[in-house]
């Protein structure tokens, strides 16, 4: 009886860490804030690996896991970003660092890590995260 209730448990989890993974995607590719620079395209998986928590990035999501994943709707960015309500939140067609949405939460993360191991691949120059336009 036992054995049956094991395997039970593991098929179980086995089903759950697959309805999750096809859930959450592997790749991100960020174009709806390109405008003088390319979509940037992202390992979604390697950032959820070294994130503390999906709320890292998540910011207005702050119940959000990679266990409810699949249960909730994870808007995009630009949903808040492109057109802000308040003055104090910040776009993401700013091109520097200090007035761009993106770049104030993904460069000082890129930085962190770059300090913490100097071999990181983190980017942390504009052409390591844009990808090359034909312009």
């Amino acid at each position: 009886m036992r054995k049956v209730i094991l395997v039970g448990l593991i098929a179980a989890m086995v089903v759950a860490v697959a309805a999750m993974a096809a859930e959450m995607p592997a790749k991100v590719t960020i174009k709806e804030c390109a405008t003088t620079k390319g979509a940037v395209e992202f390992d979604h998986k390697l950032h959820v690996a070294r994130a503390k928590a999906c709320v890292d990035c998540h910011h207005t999501m702050k119940d959000l896991t990679a266990e409810n994943v699949g249960t909730m709707a994870v808007e995009s960015c630009g949903k808040c970003h492109i057109k802000p309500e308040k003055a104090t939140t910040p776009t993401c067609g700013g091109k520097t660092p200090k007035d761009n949405a993106y770049h104030l939460g993904c460069i000082p993360c890129h930085k962190e890590a770059k300090a913490a191991k100097a071999d990181s691949k983190a980017p942390t120059m504009c052409t390591g995260c844009h990808a090359k336009t034909g312009a």
